[in-house]
């Protein structure tokens, strides 16, 4: 059964709220900053029926938004858009968690890198937001690899 887009975006919502929830950058897309809202639906350029979930906005060049159909993603190489049929999963590097553990400073809360494992395609590895908000976007993420194979 194929979920709505509202249905979508209020699953991951809840599964983001539950696992992390919001950060200073990283946020339901509602709770960003108006500026930070406008900057991502100019660049990530939606479809009619695609709403906005998620989104870590780190800087202008240096942001993720998860939509209700793809992850997008804009780096200093340019953007980057990710169908969620294409993401096999998501996870993180085992050198990154062995060195955030060895820091002593915050254990697991000090991850910041993900990794998306794509079907058919390189997997894309990048920087977030430390803290609770990353575990939430990092289920989310997972949710949505689940998603897709319903």
């Amino acid at each position: 059964m194929k979920l709505s887009a509202e249905a979508r975006l209020r699953r991951l919502l809840r599964v983001f709220a539950e696992t992390g929830g919001d950060g200073p950058r990283t946020r339901a897309f509602d709770n960003l900053p108006a500026d930070s809202r406008a900057h991502l639906l100019e660049y990530a350029a939606l479809t009619a029926d695609e709403l906005p979930v998620i989104a870590y906005f780190g800087s202008p060049v240096h942001w993720v938004l998860i939509t209700t159909d793809r992850i997008v993603m804009g780096r200093q190489a340019g953007l980057l858009s990710i169908p969620w049929a294409d993401l096999e999963n998501a996870t993180t590097d085992t050198a990154h968690v062995h060195a955030a553990f060895a820091s002593g400073a915050g254990g697991k809360l000090s991850l910041s890198r993900l990794r998306l494992q794509r079907r058919d395609a390189e997997d894309i590895e990048f920087e977030v937001e430390a803290g609770p908000a990353f575990f939430g976007l990092w289920n989310v993420l997972k949710t949505i690899a689940s998603l897709r194979k319903e």
